[in-house]
């Protein structure tokens, strides 16, 4: 009896380890898809769910391949022609080396506006495509089309706001960003064109947009850092280092934070902690010269000579064509050779 017990026991215990064998290896969602399109090679829906699949994981190019063929099923499907395009542009962004992926993009939103499917979509990115190029033009003409269809599209006066910025045109600029933000509240990029407006002309107004962007995004690295860069110019000290201290709490490595701490505290004076906060930028910058260079002003502030001479050649050894930090080390040879 305990025999048999036995036996089943063991027969028991690797049905088990069958069934656990089979559970550890169950199929990818990825080859459930990629088996559905071999089952039904000629269904567009299920290369678009493949697609999508690709999106979440980040997979552009091969989200690409598949809405490609989604085109060749269906090629008078106007959204297919849209996602192509899309993913064109957003791969051209990403990779400079597909130099004719943009081009690609309008043949296919072409093809979108002529099939009158997604017409406000394709217009606005046929109008950002055409910003790229540099064809104001065209750029314009597309996100006026847009602004027709429906006034309500924040990115079209957004777009129109970088253009009429780069033109120079500074009243038509703020008049398409203060739009975006009219339509949108929470369209922070419009704010921060704002606040770089109004930054340019030394208006504390630049304050307000910086502050406004923070409320929609409190993690704007632009804004965070243009706040600080604003306070440091007008020389509102502690306004520049409560700001770069919020920027560096969020972004804890970024180098031109510390680099511009660095000379608020030393405008204060205080050439030790300004040492430390170059220190901090070449941390996470090795090749960051001209904080070598800065931290070697401080040293030699301090009276320490050794550590000075030695940044200063650091900064040349990256970039021997540096200037100031050419200036300093003949300087400080000169003051050694009268010291002894």
């Amino acid at each position: 009896m305990r025999f048999l017990l036995f036996i089943s026991f063991i027969v028991l215990l690797a049905c088990n380890n069958h069934v656990e064998k089979k559970q550890e290896n169950p199929k990818s969602v990825l080859t459930l898809l990629s088996e559905d399109i071999s089952n039904t090679p000629n269904n567009p829906a299920l290369f678009v769910k493949r697609a999508e699949y690709f999106l979440s994981e980040n997979n552009l190019e091969s989200a690409l391949m598949d809405y490609k063929e989604c085109v060749k099923l269906s090629p008078e499907n106007g959204g297919y022609h849209y996602e192509v395009a899309y993913l064109y542009y957003e791969i051209a962004k990403l990779d400079r080396t597909k130099q004719q992926y943009p081009e690609k993009a309008l043949m296919h939103l072409e093809k979108t506006i002529e099939l009158h499917t997604d017409t406000i979509p394709a217009l606005l990115l046929k109008g950002e495509l055409h910003l790229a190029f540099n064809e104001v033009k065209e750029a314009i003409a597309c996100l006026n089309q847009v602004i027709e269809l429906d006034y309500n599209i924040p990115k079209a006066h957004l777009l129109k706001g970088y253009i009429y910025s780069a033109l120079g045109e500074e009243d038509r600029a703020i008049q398409f960003f203060h739009n975006a933000v009219t339509i949108n509240p929470a369209q922070e990029d419009a704010y921060v064109q704002l606040g770089l407006i109004y930054q340019e002309k030394k208006d504390s107004i630049a304050v307000l947009y910086y502050k406004n962007t923070l409320k929609v995004n409190p993690k704007n690295k632009m804004a965070l850092y243009n706040l600080a860069k604003f306070y440091q110019d007008i020389e509102d000290w502690n306004g520049a280092i409560e700001s770069y201290t919020a920027l560096l709490q969020v972004y804890p490595t970024y180098t031109d934070g510390y680099y511009n701490l660095g000379f608020v505290h030393i405008k204060l004076g205080l050439h030790d902690i300004a040492a430390n906060d170059f220190s901090q930028a070449i941390s996470f910058n090795p090749n960051f010269f001209e904080a070598f260079y800065s931290r070697g002003h401080c040293y030699e502030t301090l009276g320490d000579i050794a550590r000075a001479e030695s940044d200063y050649k650091k900064a040349l050894y990256i970039n021997p064509e540096y200037k100031d930090a050419k200036d300093a080390l003949k300087s400080l040879n000169y003051k050694n050779k009268q010291i002894k």
